[in-house]
């Protein structure tokens, strides 16, 4: 019966709340009619024009105009200017804009209104998103950064977080340059060696889908007293993201962006043509000393000799087995042992040229806002199409947001949010792998053509003797209908209670829905794909979703010099993940609208997997001020979770305090130049639980072919149905903890310059690590253990500085930021040379940390220099047994057994060699204007890191019959080619030279780089067509349009993380983007 009534309660509940939305929607609706209604007095209209600037004389981009006492009003365009047609001489222009004191100004005669916004407190009333509620700056005690909009609209890039690369200091990004951009960011460096990427927070909710069109600011929490309100999930920092709202009284404003461009592929290698590579194969015989060299293709003289076919193999002009009547390149077989091909051979095929292309860019939104007297709305709509630089991939994403607020009542205050994303990855996207597109570009030899003689068929490497790559343009091709399809959907509804004055209660219920499907198509062709025999067809449906449900009661009093607010509430999270594949080979059909997994013969393969996790918190926090020049922050959180088996629960304290010194009296001779000054420390906790969801309870796997023991407990073979243990669980874990010192200064001087700089210390106990077990437990996964400790240290600075000349038609502003961190791993184990190895390449590894270094180093041997003659090979400590000759690298002995060098080069001379971490990283933006035009630019450095070259052992060395740089024949030691031996940058070339490929300082190279990141000019249309539009600009935006580095390869920034982090093992170049765009408003 209970139940019935609750039931019965929460629909009627739920239907006023639905009726109360839909009334004030019906109502928003009217609202153009009302705007357009006529005045008795439409006579004496006027029309206004004008321009806001602040006290600096820089314009102020969206300053909303209000005529009080209605609903009719404008907003600035990007060069301050607006146009408002008013009721007539008594109106009165309302001007007001986030961290400027409001002016009211009576229009009287005057047809051209200018204002100058004064700063309220130097911009420290500007209001900033926190947790689970807003501040002003001038109260901020932790360290918060934060961009809006108009900054974020200076990239083109579809990853809003790309975006945020120079703007905000602390952070370091890292981006792909596939389509889609992804990105890995890491706030004031790695906390721990497991997941450290921040918890994303979307208008209150965890998670949630967004489009950059969709985010009015985006909010950085970096050290713990801004982020330990989100206790569990902060310990890697929080990143805010706050979705465009409306505002009330305001009427409908619509704003259209339109862009079309294109991006272009960027630098390749310089590889070998055909005959050089040809005379590289002989020179490697010579310095091996062989009399006579074999090859099957360039034949077995003292000189290679070019064929005019490789396949048949070595064939010459006039050949019968290349007479193009005997060509067939149907495959009645499924081996594909009927065909008869023929190619040709390419004097130097180009493939990374024949596989790319000028992509072409568009990108359209729409954004439609307003409001009454009681309500506000915003709509977003997008649409994005980016093809990618190489052929048959790109990436398309249509959006769609509306944000509607109501206060119904003066007691009772209305929401709710809904994003949806709709997105779609085409073709071969894979990057920074050996497989990737740009991989098999340098891999394939430059003798192999992109197509056989029939000019259709595409050709290959390995039934041509050729070595075993693969044709990147049939890569690109066969896999052209590959698609990954996501759909996003989240949103989130609220109910606030303005109980009293300064009292008020808030129900947050937030859902996000996250669905991903993958059609993965592999086509044969026989002669470029040999590696299989069938079409093959794979498909992964993926399902997520999670609800978050948040209560907050809020107090805030202030009277007379004392200011307090408090907030304390509940939050409660759930997260359902499914998963479902299958596989199939061998169709009847090439045709993949009919290549369905039910006709499919062949490998037949299921598998699927699901997982939950649940959270509940109970969270709160003070604040007090006195007399605006004291603050204080105490925060707490508790957490729960069911991640932990005994241990569940956490909790994480923060405190904070603030000293704004310039409101003392003792400080009033230093206004006239110093405008702020405010120091401000703090100390806080924060958790990390990404250990997985089951890392408490041991696991076993039902097999029907491996298992150890079967049903009934019998051991007579390995062939058992039945379980074996495939995971150790531990009860005993608990939270990684990360705590953070924060000291800080906020200050601005000379009415032009503004200063934030922080210095701070990061902690993390009882970090999470799998450690070994000892072996007669058998081969079960081990679990992760509290037993790590890392330390970060660093500073973060931003600076800038803006102003105006000739009478404010020009103005120009820069913003400085810099960060530096320093990582440490203080404990692996208890073990002080136990080591946590990266993964293996072609059985070489690259990477590594213990304690004492950074999480992750580059570790392998130091190469000082190339052996000059075999006598000075043979003095030297020998290597690899007869390694030592002329030509050689010269490894260094650093130690032995004993720790001490001991005249012997092995694997106790391995040491660490660079890391990828950089000493610092620098944003330099500019903003410059002039009577309408206008100049935005980023410039981005980062100084100090280094990177594998992984990518080097393929085009430099032996590594497979692949295609090889200029620089191996031009500059190896012994090359005809160079003059001096002495001059030489690569050692001597030869077939067997794997021993010049250990991890060594020959492949870590110096990848500090200066990059434009963006540039954007425009013009103000409006100008000249006397503001008939609120705003109306065209422009030119470009990005990455230049790169200085020292870094051999195609880009510097290899985006990664964890213990692989920085290994270019064929990452997509750097691609520059030029975009032209139209921008209005109504």
């Amino acid at each position: 019966m209970t139940k019935k009534i609750m039931r019965i309660v929460s629909f009627r509940t739920s239907s006023r709340l639905v009726m109360k939305l839909l009334t004030v929607l019906v109502l928003l609706g009217t609202l153009p009619a009302f705007t357009a209604s006529a005045d008795p007095g439409d006579m004496q209209q006027k029309r206004i024009t004008g321009r806001v600037t602040d006290n600096a004389g820089a314009p102020l981009p969206g300053v909303n105009i209000l005529e009080k006492g209605t609903i009719n009003g404008a907003i600035t365009d990007a060069d301050g200017r607006y146009a408002l047609t008013v009721a007539g001489s008594s109106s009165v222009l309302t001007f007001s804009f986030i961290g400027y004191t409001s002016q009211d100004v009576t229009v009287g005669s005057q047809d051209e209104v200018n204002v100058v916004l004064q700063e309220s407190l130097s911009a420290l009333d500007e209001i900033v998103v926190v947790g689970y509620s807003t501040q002003a700056r001038k109260s901020l005690t932790g360290s918060v950064s934060q961009v809006g909009a108009a900054a974020l609209s200076e990239s083109a890039a579809t990853n809003p977080i790309t975006r945020l690369q120079g703007k905000i200091a602390g952070v370091t990004i890292l981006n792909q340059h596939t389509p889609g951009e992804g990105s890995t960011i890491r706030i004031r460096g790695m906390t721990t060696i497991n997941d450290a990427s921040p918890l994303y927070v979307v208008d209150g909710v965890p998670g949630g889908s967004y489009s950059p069109n969709d985010v009015e600011t985006i909010t950085i929490l970096k050290d713990a007293a801004a982020q330990s309100i989100y206790g569990a999930r902060a310990a890697n920092g929080v990143v805010l993201i706050t979705t465009k709202g409306g505002k009330k009284n305001q009427k409908v404003q619509m704003n259209v962006n339109v862009r079309q461009g294109f991006t272009a592929p960027g630098k390749f290698y310089d590889l070998l043509n055909t005959k050089e590579w040809a005379e590289m194969l002989w020179l490697e015989a010579k310095n091996e000393g062989l009399s006579g060299y074999t090859h099957p293709q360039f034949g077995s003289g003292p000189s290679p000799v070019i064929p005019d076919f490789i396949f048949p193999t070595a064939a010459m002009e006039g050949d019968p087995r290349a007479d193009m009547s005997r060509y067939d390149n149907k495959i009645a077989e499924e081996d594909g042992s009927d065909t008869y091909l023929i190619t040709r051979i390419s004097p130097g095929t180009d493939f990374f040229g024949a596989a790319t292309r000028n992509a072409a860019y568009k990108e359209y939104t729409l954004d439609i806002s307003g409001g009454g007297q009681n309500a506000a709305y915003a709509f977003m709509l997008g649409y994005t199409k980016e093809d990618g630089i190489f052929k048959y991939t790109g990436f398309d994403n249509y959006s769609f947001r509306a944000n509607v607020s109501a206060s119904p009542a003066k007691w009772v205050d209305v929401g709710a949010n809904i994003g949806i994303q709709y997105s779609t990855d085409r073709g071969a996207q894979g990057d920074n792998s050996e497989s990737s597109l740009i991989s098999w570009c340098y891999r394939m030899p430059t003798a192999v053509p992109v197509y056989d003689e029939s000019g259709t068929t595409f050709a290959g490497s390995r039934p041509s003797a050729m070595g075993n790559s693969s044709n990147a343009v049939f890569v690109a091709w066969a896999n052209q209908y590959d698609k990954t399809t996501q759909m996003n959907v989240s949103g989130n509804t609220f109910v606030k209670f303005n109980i009293l004055k300064g009292l008020s209660a808030k129900s947050l219920i937030g859902i996000n829905q996250y669905g991903r499907n993958t059609e993965d198509f592999n086509y044969f062709e026989v002669a470029a794909a040999e590696r299989g025999k069938y079409d093959s067809f794979n498909k992964e449906n993926r399902a997520n979703l999670n609800w978050t449900w948040t209560n907050t009661l809020e107090y805030g009093l202030r009277t007379g010099s004392h200011d307090i607010k408090i907030i304390g509430g509940t939050e409660a999270y759930a997260n359902q993940y499914t998963r479902l594949t299958a596989g199939r080979q061998q169709f009847p059909f090439k045709d993949p609208a009919y290549m369905t997994l039910n006709t499919g013969l062949r490998s037949i393969s299921n598998s699927d997997d699901n997982s939950a996790y649940s959270l509940f918190s109970i969270f709160g926090r003070a604040n007090y001020s006195y007399a605006d020049k004291y603050m204080v922050e105490a925060v707490v959180r508790r957490d729960g979770s069911s991640r932990f088996g005994k241990e569940k629960y956490g909790i994480f304290p923060a405190f904070s305090v603030g000293w704004r010194i310039t409101e003392e009296a003792f400080m009033a001779s230093t206004k006239q130049w110093l405008n702020e000054l405010k120091i401000r420390t703090g100390w806080g906790a924060v958790g990390n639980d990404r250990m997985g969801n089951y890392n408490s309870y041991t696991q076993f796997v039902y097999s029907e072919g491996s298992a150890s023991y079967g049903m009934a407990g019998n051991n007579t073979t390995f062939s058992n149905v039945g379980f074996y243990q495939s995971t150790f669980g531990n009860t005993d874990v608990k939270w990684e903890s990360t705590t953070t010192t924060n000291l800080g200064i906020d200050a601005s001087f000379f009415n032009h310059w503004t200063l934030t700089f922080d210095v701070w210390q990061r902690r993390t106990h009882d970090m999470l690590y799998p450690k070994q077990l000892p072996m007669v437990l058998g081969t079960a996964s081990r679990p992760s253990i509290n037993i790590g400790e890392m330390k970060n240290t660093g500073f973060d600075l931003e600076l800038g500085y803006s102003n105006t000349a000739l009478n404010g038609d020009f103005y120009y502003s820069a913003d400085l930021v810099v960060s530096r961190y320093k990582n440490e791993l203080t404990k692996l184990t208890d073990v002080a040379t136990d080591f946590y190895q990266g993964s293996g390449y072609r059985e070489k590894y690259y990477t590594r940390t213990q304690t004492g270094h950074a999480f992750p180093e580059f570790y392998g041997y130091v190469v000082e220099g190339i052996f000059q003659s075999d006598e000075e090979a043979a003095a030297w400590a020998p290597a690899f047994g007869t390694y030592n000759k002329a030509g050689h690298f010269k490894y260094k002995d650093i130690s032995g057994p004993d720790g001490v060098p001991d005249n012997v080069i092995n694997a106790y001379d391995r040491t660490y060699i660079g890391s990828p971490h950089p000493d610092f990283t620098a944003g330099l933006s500019l903003n410059i204007g002039y009577k309408g035009i206008s100049l935005m630019t980023t410039l981005y450095a980062s100084v100090g890191n280094d990177l594998v070259n992984y990518v080097s052992r393929f085009i430099d060395y032996t590594q497979f019959e692949s295609g090889k740089s200029k620089r191996r024949l031009y500059e190896s030691w012994g090359s005809p080619h160079l003059k001096n031996n002495a001059d030489a940058t690569m050692p001597i070339i030869y077939a067997n030279d794997t021993p010049h490929q250990e991890p060594s300082t020959a492949f870590i190279e110096d990848a500090s780089f200066l990059r434009m990141k963006t540039l954007r000019v425009g013009y103000d249309l409006n100008r000249v067509l006397n503001n008939k539009f609120s705003s109306l600009q065209i422009y030119f935006q470009g990005s990455n349009l230049f790169t200085i580095t020292k870094y051999s390869g195609l880009d510097p920034e290899i985006s990664g993380a964890g213990i692989n982090m920085g290994i270019d093992s064929g990452a997509w170049p750097t691609r520059k983007q030029f975009i032209f765009g139209i921008s209005f408003g109504l």
